[in-house]
């Protein structure tokens, strides 16, 4: 048997065998998907060397979040961009590294718009911890120029999302908006093979993701609620574990496989959330609806939210669909 036999479908095999999903995509739409793998492998390879040529620890700088630039941050920018750029497919790109919009010389620009934390949980590097890269996908608006408002539009019109993490192993997840789609990087060949396919989150509870630190920070209603959760658990058996690791993108990924709510209340005084909504709770939130949950900023569905700055921040809570409405229930009763 050959080794493609072995390992099965590749991701380029599976995006042309779905592009009929997207037929105004001109192949368009397929060959940003095979870019961004590609943008992924040459990400994958840096993480995986950085402590060998010393690219952990920070830049000196901060972004435009007034964040520390972590080393592997820039490298991972820079490389999201130019391989995006040099696609054909993409007209603009904003990123969480970045102030305003990227925009594409109009001769190598195509016929969508990419919104992207080029590695997010990136102050866990010097820890080995698991960190990724965000995408949200859309059509560009204006057939001419691309403006802010390209991106500036409800998550719900995104028309692919994903990401990448750099593990144990680099996986690259993704949605077109039929299905959630799961590949794993096997080094030896450089090619993405399909894992898991048609992903669901799991509707039973299993996993609570937060940082119970910030409870002085909550709003009313997140204690009532954690307190019905964990009265599940009894002398006989636990039903409800704790698994918080402050990557984004790794405590969704393993939400999503294993079954666990993720929250991220924002302020109880200000009401500001963290967590930027462009490129980091849209792109998720848009792969858990398409995987049967649901993703809500306490009042309000995710991929309803008309964001009016491209690093708009909003606090999320993301998982199975019963557990974000219980959440929202307990937030209305501020108990």
């Amino acid at each position: 048997m050959s080794l493609a036999a072995d390992f099965g479908i590749t991701l380029t095999q599976h995006v042309l065998r779905n592009q009929h999903q997207h037929p105004d995509a001109r192949g368009h739409f397929s060959q940003l998907i095979t870019q961004i793998g590609v943008a992924g492998k040459l990400i994958a390879a840096q993480v995986r060397r950085a402590g060998i040529i010393e690219l952990w620890g920070t830049t000196g700088t901060t972004n435009v979040q007034g964040e520390t630039v972590q080393k592997l941050d820039r490298i991972a920018n820079d490389t999201f961009i130019e391989v995006l750029k040099r696609s054909g497919c993409v007209a603009a790109m904003a990123s969480e590294e970045e102030t305003k919009i990227i925009p594409v010389p109009k001769e190598m620009s195509g016929d969508y718009v990419v919104a992207f934390d080029p590695l997010d949980g990136s102050s866990n590097i010097d820890a080995n911890v698991s960190i990724g890269t965000i995408f949200a996908i859309y059509k560009r608006n204006n057939p001419r120029d691309v403006v802010d408002r390209d991106f500036l539009r409800p998550g719900s019109e995104q028309v692919a999302a994903g990401y990448i993490i750099y593990g144990s192993s680099t996986a690259l997840v993704y949605t077109d908006g039929v299905s959630v789609d799961c590949f794993t990087l096997d080094p030896s060949s450089g090619e993405f093979f399909l894992t898991r396919e048609d992903v669901k989150i799991p509707e039973r509870l299993k996993v609570l993701s937060l940082n119970e630190c910030n409870e002085p920070y909550w709003p009313a209603g997140i204690q009532g609620y954690l307190r019905s959760v964990k009265a599940q658990n009894t002398e006989e058996k636990r039903v409800i574990s704790s698994r918080h690791i402050g990557s984004l993108v790794s405590d969704f990924h393993r939400n999503l496989v294993k079954g666990g709510l993720f929250l991220y209340p924002p302020h109880k005084t200000t009401g500001r959330g963290k967590l930027r909504l462009l490129y980091e709770c849209n792109p998720l939130a848009f792969i858990a609806e398409i995987a049967g949950g649901a993703a809500s900023n306490g009042k309000q569905r995710i991929l309803d939210l008309l964001p009016t700055d491209l690093h708009e921040r909003t606090g999320l809570y993301i998982g199975p669909k019963a557990e974000v409405a219980a959440v929202e229930a307990w937030l209305a009763k501020g108990e």
